[in-house]
């Protein structure tokens, strides 16, 4: 498939598109088929889900569904696609922001995490529903998935070369990061009424990355943290809206 014919991440990316009429009506229609099979795969399971239970969950008819997806499968491993290209496309573009590699890889642990956390029900999904795959779509699964490892490994190896870091076994940290970034999914309920999201957050960048920093590298942390603290804040707009509260969000699967 043609990544230049991939939507933005806030949309899915196309699935069949010589059968998917143009507009982005048919976009938004096909995002609300996704999403509610995404919700029918999780709760209920893939192979005891039907097209008539999904097709029900979206508000949609039976023809709408098999005129953007061939079957259930394919829907499936739409689903899948969109999510592993999310983390590729977003993760990756942050090479090139920063020239301090700590900062990079900072960026990138919270970048891939706040992407798990928007996208939960994808992420378990992932994980209960690639067996179900062909295997010509699980190779792709585990392509899609080693481009955004690809981006830790980079700002490891630079944090590493440049004396930030210690010595590590890179193939194990990068994984780390990743199952770090996925347990907010896969272990919500574990930790969603002891934890916010950006204090999970937080000790996992000091488990992570802050016990490994060489003396050189909490200097270079302390840099930063300077940096940010000598910076003023922006003035407040004058027709932005009240805030509508304070307080903490509890995220749930």
């Amino acid at each position: 498939m043609s990544r230049k014919a991939a939507p933005r991440k806030t949309g899915m990316p196309p699935a069949n598109t010589d059968r998917v009429p143009a507009g982005k009506g048919s976009e938004n229609r096909r995002d609300q088929i996704v999403k509610a099979a995404v919700r029918l795969f999780s709760e209920t399971g893939y192979f005891q889900t039907t097209i008539d239970d999904i097709a029900k969950e979206a508000d949609v008819s039976k023809g709408l569904i098999y005129l953007n997806f061939k079957d259930k499968h394919d829907l499936l491993f739409y689903a899948l696609r969109f999510v592993l290209e999310i983390y590729d496309t977003d993760i990756s573009s942050l090479l090139g922001r920063q020239t301090n590699p700590l900062a990079m890889l900072r960026m990138a642990l919270r970048t891939y995490c706040r992407l798990v956390n928007d996208h939960k029900q994808e992420t378990v999904l992932a994980y209960r529903a690639t067996k179900d795959l062909a295997a010509a779509e699980r190779s792709h699964v585990k392509l899609q998935e080693s481009k955004s490892c690809r981006v830790f490994r980079n700002c490891l190896e630079a944090c590493i070369h440049n004396g930030i870091l210690k010595p590590v076994n890179i193939d194990i940290m990068v994984y780390q990061y990743v199952m770090f970034s996925h347990t907010w999914a896969l272990k919500n309920w574990a930790f969603r009424d002891k934890y916010s999201f950006e204090e999970y957050l937080a000790d996992g960048e000091k488990i992570l990355i802050d016990n490994f920093l060489t003396d050189y590298g909490r200097e270079v942390a302390a840099m930063a943290a300077d940096e940010v603290a000598l910076t003023p804040p922006a003035p407040p707009d004058p027709l932005a809206p009240p805030a509508s509260g304070t307080g903490r969000t509890r995220s749930g699967i």
